[in-house]
């Protein structure tokens, strides 16, 4: 990354407004992947559309990656998002790259947290952490092989989707739209388990995670998305919804998404 280095800073390439532009377009691809594959039913495998629409939108987060380290003001930090960004790329070209990739995914989306630690407060960097924890446990339980921890990844995946809004100016409508959220999750939860679980699975990824935890990150990502809109703040929106609709991060190409969102929520509570 080309930049000019002022003290522990660098004069990024790009200026950060464009921010909420790269990871918007990501967000947007992710959102229609995860819907299209929701609605007619595909199966997250290797063959079909389903393996070409999974692909395209990698490729379109890892750029996304690689759009918002041009971005960083911190070399640390964007050296991180190109590790995130060049390695989901890398792992479209060749299987043989998949476990290198998963740890630089990991490491790539740490680097952004670990250099911002001391400008986050408690309660947001507690919630990076959880999102950290999230991405690596769901790659160990793909990636690594480590299937028993899938369940673990999934229910860290909810809950760091859910505790989002302290990333948010929360106001009460917001709130109260997360209200209504977690109640029809629970109440079709309850009505249609066998489709819930379907669609939480095709869609998210989601395994042996119980109802409340996944009505918990509808309400959380309602909440986040519905305060985040009302005030304009595009950044905060692209981020929420790279991490709800990404799914569990057990597979690269839920986990390079899933890492943007939070390098973007991490950025976006450094900025604000």
């Amino acid at each position: 990354m080309t930049a000019t280095r002022v003290g522990r800073r660098w004069a990024a390439p790009l200026p950060a407004n464009r921010r909420h532009a790269v990871v918007g377009v990501a967000a947007v691809a992710v959102v229609v992947r995860t819907l299209a594959t929701t609605a007619v039913n595909a199966p997250v495998g290797p063959s079909g559309v389903s393996a070409a629409l999974f692909g395209l939108t990698t490729a379109v987060a890892a750029l996304g990656a690689v759009g918002l380290a041009l971005t960083a003001d911190d070399p640390v930090a964007g050296v991180g998002l190109l590790f995130v960004g060049v390695f989901g790329l890398l792992s479209l070209v060749t299987g043989a790259v998949a476990l290198p990739a998963a740890v630089a995914v990991v490491g790539g989306t740490a680097a952004v947290a670990l250099v911002h630690r001391e400008s986050l407060p408690p309660v947001s960097a507690a919630a990076v952490g959880v999102l950290l924890v999230a991405l690596a446990v769901g790659l160990a339980s793909g990636v690594g092989d480590a299937v028993a921890l899938r369940p673990t990844a999934s229910t860290l995946a909810l809950v760091g989707i859910a505790v989002t809004p302290v990333f948010a100016a929360t106001t009460g409508r917001a709130a109260l739209a997360g209200g209504l959220a977690f109640g029809a999750v629970v109440a079709v939860g309850l009505a249609r388990p066998f489709v819930t679980g379907a669609v939480t699975l095709v869609g998210g990824g989601v395994v042996g995670t119980s109802l409340p935890v996944v009505a918990l990150a509808a309400a959380g990502v309602v909440t986040t998305a519905s305060a985040a809109r009302r005030r304009g703040e595009w950044l905060l929106l692209g981020g929420v919804a790279l991490l709800a609709f990404a799914g569990v991060p057990a597979t690269l190409g839920r986990a390079v998404p899933f890492g943007l969102g939070a390098a973007a929520l991490t950025l976006w509570e450094v900025e604000r």
